[in-house]
């Protein structure tokens, strides 16, 4: 009997959290680019000019989402000629923030979108 209670909570423990976790990603809203502000070879921050933050974080003036010019190159290129060309992007974050100065971190990219408005 313990063993099948056992199986029943974390079932129901498994189920709550897999939902929660999902439940944080999702888009930006359609928004324009304000700025770019490079904090090093890997990091650059993006501050759109309004952000849903589906995934809570916990981001600042500074910029709402974080791309690695590197290793997101299609990423950083779409938003860069986005901005470039003064056109609309909603970006879809995944459930996950980047810390980069005590209390703030930042969205992660998980698609991007450039719209022709």
């Amino acid at each position: 009997m313990k063993y099948f209670l056992s199986v029943i909570i974390v079932a129901v423990l498994s189920g709550i959290s897999i939902s929660s976790f999902a439940a944080n990603a999702g888009w930006s809203g359609e928004a324009t680019i304000q700025s770019f502000y490079a904090l090093n070879d890997d990091a650059v921050l993006i501050k759109l000019s309004s952000f849903n933050n589906p995934g809570g974080c916990s981001t600042n003036s500074s910029g709402d989402i974080i791309v690695n010019p590197n290793t997101e190159k299609t990423w950083f290129t779409l938003l860069l000629s986005a901005y470039m060309a003064g056109k609309t992007v909603n970006i879809y974050v995944v459930n996950a923030c980047t810390p980069y100065w005590a209390g703030t971190d930042y969205a992660e990219i998980g698609h991007v979108r450039v719209i022709n408005k």
